[in-house]
């Protein structure tokens, strides 16, 4: 797994971290790189069924972006979470949400 000191290496790829803490309860961050060329980052998180349970578009660009989620915003329970950078998925990660 990269640390974003590593990521921050190759300017040419998008990358996105593992959330921290994980597992969470009140709240966690999840860091990501979007270069600045990118015209549409979204971050997507799923239910372990497919369902959509949040989209967040990404404003931030550059080295050691991040956004954070709200533990009260989702039930308890294992979610996925992707990073999309102008319509490709980029990578997809996996938290803990416990309450």
């Amino acid at each position: 797994m990269l640390t974003p000191e590593e990521a921050t290496t190759d300017l040419t790829n998008a990358f996105l971290f593992q959330n921290a803490p994980n597992p969470f309860s009140q709240s966690t961050e999840i860091k990501y790189f979007v270069l600045e060329n990118v015209n549409n980052a979204v971050l997507y998180i799923f239910d372990m069924q497919g369902t959509t349970k949040k989209q967040i578009t990404l404003a931030e660009r550059g080295i050691t972006a991040s956004v954070f989620i709200n533990g009260n915003d989702l039930q308890s329970g294992m979610y996925m979470y992707s990073l999309t950078c102008d319509n490709q998925i980029v990578d997809t990660k996996k938290m803990i949400l416990t309450k």
